[in-house]
């Protein structure tokens, strides 16, 4: 938990998008602010993020979708989604940024035993049904929520000196998760749907993240959508940054992850994510997360 160390999510590194940012932990907390000239690249969580946008000129740009970001508007992200923050260096960039692990936060509900009337996962569930990754509340509310991540700031610096320290951060995080997915829940109004992109790219997207296991091939995609395929492949680097065949491998690794981390034997993962040759597979999933799918921990 940390409040003003850089972010190596944040930074550019080689590579179109790849995994930025590791937790070991529940959650992270960073503070920062600067104002310098860096370009940030497209990546990815393997947790879920909460970010509050304070101060400076930005946009947000969320799976083929930019948002131009005003003081307090909370931008939410969930684990995997592809992403990047556009900053105007001449003005100082203030942010809050929380990381927090999934399971964390699934556990907190009861895991699948889940309580249904809450989940502190309704924010980041909202913003998949909504489609929206920004929340901007009324002013009240978000002075409110911005007090709690003050207050969890300063349990943070004291925790070393007060009584059971680690543990007042953990209940007010808690505290504030709730209070957030609370106003999430009761303001839906809030989401922030004003997003700039290209509907029919975000069509695509949809359709390549509901049908990773079938045909997603570059000619079916373009006479399913009634493109051209080289006017599809153009618009899609354009609007996101990646090439679909990059956008496509790299979701269906992530989905055959998640399949192998819940028990299911490799090879089987690697049909229900549309790999149709192992030996492909193994070499696709070695060169995006660094390891053999043998050597992904199953829970």
């Amino acid at each position: 938990m940390n409040t003003n160390e850089s972010l190596d999510a944040e930074f550019v590194k080689d590579g179109v998008y790849e995994q930025k940012g590791y937790l070991n932990q529940e959650f992270r907390y960073f503070h920062l602010s600067d104002k310098k000239k860096q370009e940030y690249s497209y990546h990815y969580h393997e947790f879920d993020k909460l970010l509050l946008f304070l101060k400076g000129k930005s946009d947000y740009l969320i799976e083929g979708k930019k948002y131009e970001l005003k003081p307090f508007d909370f931008v939410i992200v969930n684990q995997f989604d592809i992403h990047k923050p556009v900053v105007d260096s001449r003005e100082e960039y203030e942010r809050i940024i929380i990381y927090i692990d999934h399971d964390f936060l699934l556990g907190l509900c009861g895991g699948d035993n889940e309580d249904t009337r809450f989940s502190l996962l309704d924010c980041f569930n909202n913003a998949k049904e909504l489609k929206t990754n920004v929340v901007r509340f009324p002013a009240g509310i978000s002075a409110a929520l911005y007090d709690k991540l003050l207050n969890i700031e300063k349990n943070i610096s004291n925790e070393e000196k007060d009584y059971a320290g680690p543990l007042i951060t953990r209940l007010n995080m808690i505290s504030f998760l709730i209070e957030f997915n609370k106003a999430c829940k009761e303001s839906k109004y809030s989401f922030y749907p004003e997003a700039q992109y290209n509907s029919k790219i975000i069509e695509i997207i949809e359709y390549i993240n509901a049908n990773l296991d079938k045909n997603l091939s570059i000619d079916y995609l373009a006479d399913n959508f009634f493109m051209s395929k080289y006017h599809m492949m153009r618009i899609f680097r354009a609007e996101t940054g990646y090439s679909i065949h990059q956008y496509v491998t790299e979701k269906r690794i992530l989905k055959a992850r998640d399949l192998i981390i819940s028990g299911m034997p490799s090879t089987t993962a690697a049909l229900e994510a549309g790999f149709h040759d192992y030996s492909s597979f193994t070499r696709a999933y070695k060169n995006q997360l660094g390891s053999l799918p043998s050597q992904t921990i199953k829970k």
